[in-house]
């Protein structure tokens, strides 16, 4: 009998720190229903991001700036450069002005897409896979159920446009506006149709999201200095899936993501390292001829300039 006590007393001790459990979430429902605590979170998020658009600029107004001519290393080619060294807080530039002009990120926002779906749990390693419905897509390394890693690398846009509707909207805009993501505007959600198939569409894809060469360096620097809101584990996961050379004849480590648009412009955007140093970098093609212009010429522009003035 004293046996039988025992459990039912232990039941009932267990059902009532459910019940006070279940109390003490819908008292945290509530407080962040209340418009007061709502209110604090928001002025919260508002001033961490001007304490980021403080630091940016106070970075810019101290650094130093120069323009230099990688001419050759474009072989005609219409297009910009920017490179940053953080240890020397330097900006060198080439065509300066197409630097800070905003354009579409193509599948460079690959980089941030793939923070934001760590972030918020949509993946959550290298290996995580999005579910191939079977669609038959013209480039076939994207016709199967891929991991993140071969995502990235093979630049599936359906993966990621899964990732991106997945997390929503108006996440997707905080994040955006806390990095200061050049012009933040997703409006055009769906994207602009520049691609027959939705899934293969986006607001980065030639669409209302824009941002310059210059902001990418930014924005690069931010996530991989520690200065972003992303955890250090996803971060780890983001470096790994974006080194692209692994030879051990080369003298540095570079780490990136293409992007080829529709209309004759092409990115390669990331960063690399040389013994301890690291340099943030951004090139921008916008050519005429659009049989040269591809992300994959715009890395070897970058591969070249390495290994001629580094």
């Amino acid at each position: 009998m004293k046996k039988i006590n025992y459990i039912l007393a232990s039941l009932c001790a267990i059902i009532l720190c459910g019940c006070n459990n279940h109390k003490e979430g819908v008292e945290q429902s509530n407080e962040l229903n209340n418009p007061g605590i709502a209110e604090k979170l928001q002025q919260t998020e508002e001033s961490n991001s001007a304490s980021k658009e403080l630091n940016i600029s106070k970075r810019n107004e101290n650094s130093m700036e120069e323009i230099f001519d990688y001419k050759d290393c474009f072989n005609g080619i219409n297009g910009c450069a920017v490179f940053y060294s953080p240890e020397e807080n330097k900006y060198t530039f080439y065509n300066k002005d197409m630097c800070d002009k905003q354009v579409s990120p193509c599948s460079t926002f690959k980089i941030v897409s793939t923070l934001i779906g760590l972030n918020n749990g949509i993946i959550s390693s290298q290996d995580s896979r999005m579910g191939y419905f079977g669609t038959i897509y013209p480039i076939n390394e994207w016709n199967s159920d891929l991991t993140l890693q071969e995502a990235f690398k093979t630049s599936c846009v359906w993966y990621f446009r899964k990732v991106i509707d997945k997390v929503g909207k108006d996440e997707v805009k905080k994040e955006l506006d806390t990095l200061i993501y050049g012009n933040c505007d997703i409006s055009e959600w769906e994207g602009s149709d520049c691609n027959p198939l939705p899934e293969l569409n986006g607001f980065w894809l030639e669409s209302s999201l824009k941002i310059s060469p210059k902001e990418q360096v930014d924005i690069l620097y931010s996530i991989f200095s520690g200065e972003s809101e992303y955890s250090s584990d996803d971060v780890e996961i983001l470096k790994n899936i974006m080194r692209i050379n692994h030879d051990h004849g080369e003298k540095f480590s570079l780490y990136g993501k293409t992007g080829t648009g529709t209309t004759g412009n092409a990115w390669f955007t990331g960063f690399f390292t040389i013994d301890e140093s690291v340099n943030y970098f951004a090139v921008y093609l916008q050519d005429d001829d659009k049989s040269n212009v591809s992300g994959k010429y715009a890395k070897e522009i970058v591969q070249n300039i390495i290994r001629k003035y580094y």
